[in-house]
This record gives structure tokens, C-alpha cells and sequence, in this order.
């Protein structure tokens, strides 16, 4: 059925990112993961309890520069450290370990487009109904059946909610804060980059601005999980996806210190236990976690789109044995696999995607995320807002893009707990339980070896159990 109005400009078998449209994104085997050593910048984590003050002066006299200081987390980063220096500062007292920064390729390279969509010039508001109420954007029928089937639709209609009061920090590749769906839902003042090529929050790759749209929009030409919730941008990704280790870790201890209420990270890498460095990466991106948790932020991840060679998802319930997803896998973050209909035909919707990585604990819920193989139908992708920096096509502000990926689920489950978070109902509820104790089953028992707690449901989790 045609979308009356509308202009298909281009629509191809869903792959990754492009400029024209988002990228199926996340897990990425070894083999191709940037693990890059950066020139001179160091992670210097802690003693536990430790002051910042000594080792920073330490740094100082080492010759280094201190970059950033996160005392509250147990980070400092710092530059301009020799070898030797790094030797020496790491007998220092108050200093657990130090590791040179990495460059990680978080996303996958640009390959070509899925679809662009181009909304009329004359596109009108939002239609009646509840004050939030955001059934009447111009492609919600005919695209959006992801919002339908984790009843975030219905959650529109009751009184309370929609995320009213409540940030979610996106932490990604930037934001078109002007494009029509997303004009005025960024709050300006506290988005920043991190990433020193890019020193703007403009989105030059596509991907942050899609995934920010399915969590907050205008309901003008897509609707989104929690409508009145305000977004923050966090740029830790450059315009190829990639960044430093240390940028999203301080990304995560930035958007708390902004008393974010929930951050998504629709990023994720695969890292290897044989690395040498690995047990301190992962030690330092979970004390990053661990103190937004400790803030009360709900912290929500991509759990990976499996591996590139092959294009099958990865079982995380087994290969946790040589290798682990981050920052899915971190204690204290919700890893979202990606669910999506066989050319719309009912009964099919909660499939898992040919893609999706899967298997408990690994991944913990699955939500909505698109797919295109053999057989499907362009509706079975997931519906986004384009990026005007990522294409010219998009400049005017009206173009939607078409994608599928796990980057696109997680931004549903963040929309979720902002829709709890800001319900009157649901105050001061344990926002993490709530959205995996009301998650809809995927198998006759949950926590389930390959389902985890299953698909979520909005309307559950506002009312924090599952809806039978």
C-alpha cells in the first residue's frame, strides 16, 4: 500500500550504514574490530576510594597533561606520558593500573543505502487525541509497527507518562537537531561532542539522529516510545562510527553527571579475553556504568548484530568464554537484542532478526529492530529521521530514513524506561525490573537460554509486571 503523499526515493536490501541511511550496526567480530593503540593518551584507573589529587600531580610532574578527571568513577585521562613515565606512575600508590587509550570501530563501515522516505512539503501537525497521543504522524500506520507492537501506542493514550520530566542522553555519532520531528526535543545545553575531529554535536554519519528519533519526536512524520521526554546528545562517535575507548567511557560519566535519566548506547564492540589489556577496559568502561547506576541512571545497550563474515547472530551464552560484548555485556547496563516481522505477516512479529545476537545473560530483552532477507517486504524495517549533515538529500528537514539493526531496538527499551520513569504510577519503581519483569515471553519461561525475559511491552513496564 502505498504511503498517499509520500516519495520512495530509494529502497534496496537493508545493509549497513550509508549516508543516505542508517547502518545496521554493533557487535563486530575480532577480526575487525579497531583495537588500535592511540599516540599517548592513558586510562589511569584508581585504587578503590582513592583520591584524584596526588596522581594527578604526579602526571604533572611526569611531564603528562591531564585531559579529564573523573574522581567519582576512579578514571583519569591524561597525555604526553612516556613509556618510562607510565612505569613509574603505575607503582604509584593510589593508582590500580594504566593502559593506553584505544580507537574502536563501534560501528561498521558505511556500505550502501536501505531507503529514503520523503515526507510531503506540505506536512501538517500531529492529529487530535490524547495530548500526546502520536497515532497520527503521517507514516506511523504504514511503517511504524514497531511502536504498535511494544504497545507504546497505548501508553500514549492514558494521562501520565509519555517521559515528560525526564533526559535520555544518546551516546552516538551526533544529532540534526533540526529536523522537523526533532526541532526543539534536543536539549541544546548540556548535548557536547567528546570527539575532538568533530567538536560539534552535528550528525555527519546518520546514525545517532535515527536512533535518537525512535526514543522523542514531534509525532509530525513518525511517532516515537516517549514523546515528551527531552534528548541529550552525547557525540562519542566520529562520522565513520568509530572513537576512543576512553570518549565513550567518559560519555557515560558525562550524561550523569547531567542527571540523565537514561542513557543508550547504540554502539557496541567485540573484544577478545586474550587482549592483554582486556581485563582493564572492561574494568574501566564498568566503573563508568557503575557510577551512572549509582545515580539512578537506567542504562540501556545494543546487544550486537553478530558476525560480519557470516551474518548470523552470536550466541553470548557461549562465546562469553573467549569473548565479550561491550558495553552490552557490562553488569548494570539492559542488552537489547533485535526482533522483526516476515513480510508483515502476522504471528511473525516477534521473531528474532537473521541478525541479532542472542542468549542469556548476554542479552536480556529483545525489542523491535527490522530486518530485510529473502522474502521480506521494505515495512519490515525499522522507520527513522535522516540526518541533513549525513546527506544533502535530507537538508530540507523531511527526509526518514529505513535501516535494521540492534542499534534500533535499544533506543525502544531507553523510551521505555523514560516512559516509567515520568509515570505517576510508577515512582521511584526499580526501572531496570520493571522493563525485564514485564517484557512479553518469547518461550514458555523466562529468564529463557536464548529469549532472556523476552520482547518489551510499554504498558507493561509502566505497570511493572507483564501483561497476560
Amino acid at each position: 500500500m502505498p504511503v498517499a503523499g509520500a516519495m520512495i526515493i530509494a529502497a534496496a536490501a537493508c545493509s549497513d550504514q550509508a549516508p543516505v541511511a542508517p547502518r545496521t550496526d554493533a557487535g563486530v567480530s575480532t577480526s575487525q574490530t579497531a583495537l588500535a593503540r592511540t599516540n599517548g593518551r592513558r586510562l589511569i584507573a584508581l585504587r578503590a576510594g582513592r583520591p584524584a589529587a596526588a596522581v594527578i600531580a604526579r602526571i604533572r610532574a611526569l611531564g603528562g597533561t591531564v585531559v579529564r578527571s573523573h574522581e567519582g568513577a576512579g578514571i583519569v585521562l591524561a597525555n604526553g606520558l612516556t613509556d618510562a613515565a607510565v612505569q613509574s606512575l603505575s607503582q604509584h600508590a593510589d593508582v590500580a593500573d594504566v593502559i593506553t587509550d584505544r580507537k574502536v570501530q563501534w560501528l561498521p563501515p558505511r556500505t550502501v543505502p536501505s531507503g529514503l522516505v520523503a515526507a510531503p512539503i506540505d506536512i501538517a501537525g500531529r492529529s487530535g487525541g490524547a495530548p500526546d497521543d502520536q497515532s497520527g504522524a503521517f507514516f506511523f500506520a504504514h511503517f511504524q509497527w514497531n511502536m504498535r507492537q511494544i504497545r507504546a501506542s497505548n501508553a500514549w493514550l492514558l494521562n501520565d507518562g509519555h517521559g515528560k520530566g525526564t533526559t535520555v542522553c544518546d551516546l552516538d555519532t551526533g544529532v540534526d537537531p533540526t529536523h522537523l520531528d526533532l526541532d526543539g526535543k534536543v536539549n541544546l545545553d548540556i548535548s557536547t561532542s567528546l570527539v575532538a575531529t568533530e567538536p560539534d554535536i552535528l550528525d555527519f554519519n546518520g546514525h545517532g539522529t535515527f536512533v535518537s528519533s525512535q526514543i522523542a519526536t514531534n509525532g509530525i512524520g513518525m511517532a516515537s516510545v516517549a514523546p515528551e521526554a527531552m534528548l541529550c546528545q552525547v557525540k562519542v562517535l566520529d562520522q565513520t562510527g568509530s572513537g576512543l575507548f576512553s570518549d565513550a567511557i567518559t560519555g557515560v560519566i558525562y550524561a550523569a553527571d547531567q542527571k540523565a535519566d537514561v542513557i543508550n548506547m547504540s554502539f557496541g564492540a567485540y573484544f577478545t579475553l586474550k587482549d592483554p589489556d582486556f581485563e582493564q577496559l572492561v574494568d574501566d568502561f564498568q566503573r563508568a556504568v557503575n557510577y551512572a547506576h549509582s545515580k539512578g541512571v537506567t542504562v540501556v545497550a545494543a546487544a550486537g548484530n553478530g558476525d560480519p563474515d557470516t551474518g548470523l547472530g552470536i550466541d553470548l551464552a557461549t562465546d562469553a568464554r573467549e569473548f565479550l560484548e561491550l558495553p552490552a555485556e557490562l553488569r548494570n547496563v539492559i542488552s537489547v537484542g533485535a526482533t522483526a516481522p516476515k513480510a508483515q505477516t502476522p504471528g511473525t512479529f516477534d521473531d528474532l532478526t537473521s541478525y541479532t545476537n542472542f542468549g542469556y545473560p548476554g542479552v536480556q530483552v529483545y525489542a523491535p529492530g527490522g530486518d530485510f532477507i529473502a522474502g521480506d517486504v521494505i515495512e519490515d524495517l525499522v522507520f527513522g529521521a535522516c540526518s541533513s549533515q549525513s546527506n544533502p538529500v535530507c537538508a530540507d528537514g523531511r527526509h526518514y530514513a529505513l535501516g535494521a539493526g540492534t542499534s534500533f531496538a535499544a533506543p525502544l527499551v531507553a523510551g521505555e524506561a523514560a516512559v516509567i520513569a515520568s509515570d505517576r504510577a510508577a515512582k521511584n519503581a526499580d526501572i531496570d525490573r520493571c522493563i525485564i519483569m514485564s517484557a512479553d515471553l518469547l518461550s514458555p519461561h523466562a529468564p529463557d537460554r536464548v529469549f532472556g525475559f523476552g520482547r518489551i511491552d510499554v504498558l507493561g513496564g509502566i505497570q511493572c509486571h507483564r501483561i497476560t
